[in-house]
């Protein structure tokens, strides 16, 4: 089937469209066509990522100013910085680049990307050969949102050789980059070497890898609307909580099903197959220790009491911050990296209004909390059931060296007021 405009049709009839044009002959394909449709109306431009880490990137770089210039196509030059540390190269590369396209967007913006067939195909062998679930078979997404736009991949039914076509009956040029050709690496391997041999002994796999990999998607969408079920069922009272005790209810196969589906919507990243396989014994289990936690990226899973918790890791507190704070005076105090305190006056006993020091625990505090008797800090957090993470970022009230008030949970016998009282609130980062 020629290619044709037809591939937009699903772009809404008012979205700003970008083009992710790198200058080979897949993004040159998807730019001219694109050109017909969208150009007139004043909504086309090109983006292009100079990643600077090929000798030709900055000839790449002026073949695609040039190939815009001829068609009156709005081309913005994207320059990234490549993480010299990580993943591989190119995966280094991608979330660069992916940065760059997330920034870049427009407000309902649409990136069109010049993923194809062919790419998909390739994508799931390698998936295969690495051992993926059924997430990672459903391969490249059609569409996903990014930044304030959205990512959509037209071609994706198109194989290699119409776009091919299309390029040669258009008279396209295109810049090619050599290390395409070097078998070295596992996708080049896939594509020279692997699936030339399987399309000579099956032609059509392409359409049926397709085929078996939309069951896929439809599959884990079953996945997902089952672990909607299962999550709704657990939740518990607070932000990004689980409760246990029905977790421990699920079946083994329902239980990791689910908790994969809470961290990767948490994280927004996939949750690391082997410390997802270790999670139900660890902090699911009642013989685990209760402190236990796993990290995922950026995120930490952590169990405490009946609770199961999905948390961003964060910079601890300067545990010598100190400053001075009138509630009577600011409602509201700001904490670097550490939420905020609210004042709220009081029509009962609560903290008088005057200055105090806020400051952080340094360990060895007692205090006298009103009608009861006077206990370390320590016991008083436990008793609270305040969750250990909270504990040395917890915000203390100061009256001279004495404990004032402990947010969310106490004031100071001491420091009792009868009227213009206030109670103090600590609204934690997380």
């Amino acid at each position: 089937m020629p290619l044709s405009v037809k591939v937009f049709a699903e772009i809404p009839p008012d979205a700003p469209v970008a083009i992710g044009f790198s200058g080979g002959m897949d993004s040159a394909v998807l730019l001219d066509l694109a050109c017909g449709v969208f150009l007139a109306q004043g909504r086309l431009r090109a983006l292009h990522v100079n990643h600077g880490l090929h000798d030709d990137a900055g000839k790449w770089e002026v073949f695609c100013r040039e190939f815009c210039a001829e068609r009156g196509i709005p081309l913005e030059v994207l320059r990234v910085k490549v993480a010299k540390s990580g993943a591989s190269l190119e995966g280094r590369a991608r979330e660069a680049r992916y940065g760059a396209f997330g920034v870049a967007l427009e407000a309902g913006e649409f990136l069109l990307l010049a993923h194809h067939l062919d790419d998909q195909v390739e994508t799931l062998l390698l998936r295969l050969l690495r051992g993926a679930g059924l997430r990672g078979l459903t391969g490249i997404p059609e569409r996903r949102a990014l930044g304030r736009g959205t990512i959509f991949r037209p071609l994706l039914h198109c194989e290699r050789r119409e776009l091919a076509e299309y390029a040669r009956e258009r008279g396209l040029g295109w810049v090619e980059d050599a290390s395409n050709r070097d078998t070295g690496f596992n996708r080049n391997f896939c594509r020279h070497e692997i699936l030339p041999l399987i399309g000579r002994r099956w032609p059509g796999y392409r359409r049926d890898w397709e085929r078996s990999r939309q069951l896929i998607g439809r599959a884990d969408g079953l996945l997902d609307e089952l672990a909607g079920i299962d999550l709704a069922h657990c939740a518990a009272d607070k932000v990004d909580c689980l409760r246990v005790d029905r977790l421990r209810q699920l079946r083994r196969s329902r239980l990791h099903n689910a908790l994969r589906c809470w961290i990767e919507g948490g994280t927004g990243k996939p949750a690391d197959p082997g410390k997802l396989q270790r999670l139900p014994d660890w902090l699911i289990l009642p013989e685990q220790e209760i402190r236990a936690e796993i990290e995922f990226g950026e995120h930490f899973v952590r169990k405490y009491r009946d609770g199961l918790y999905l948390l961003p890791r964060m910079a601890p507190v300067q545990q010598d911050y100190s400053v001075e704070w009138d509630p009577s005076r600011r409602p509201v105090l700001a904490l670097p990296g550490n939420g905020s305190l609210h004042a709220k006056p009081v029509f009962a006993e609560g903290l008088a209004g005057k200055i105090y020091q806020v400051r952080y625990r340094q360990g060895g505090e007692s205090c006298r909390l009103a009608r009861r008797p006077t206990k370390t800090l320590k016991k008083i957090l436990n008793e609270a059931r305040l969750a250990p993470w909270l504990r040395n970022r917890l915000p203390l009230l100061y009256d001279g060296e004495n404990i004032a008030a402990i947010p969310g949970i106490g004031t100071a016998e001491s420091a009792l007021a009868g009227e213009s009282a206030y109670q103090i609130e600590w609204r934690n980062p997380y």
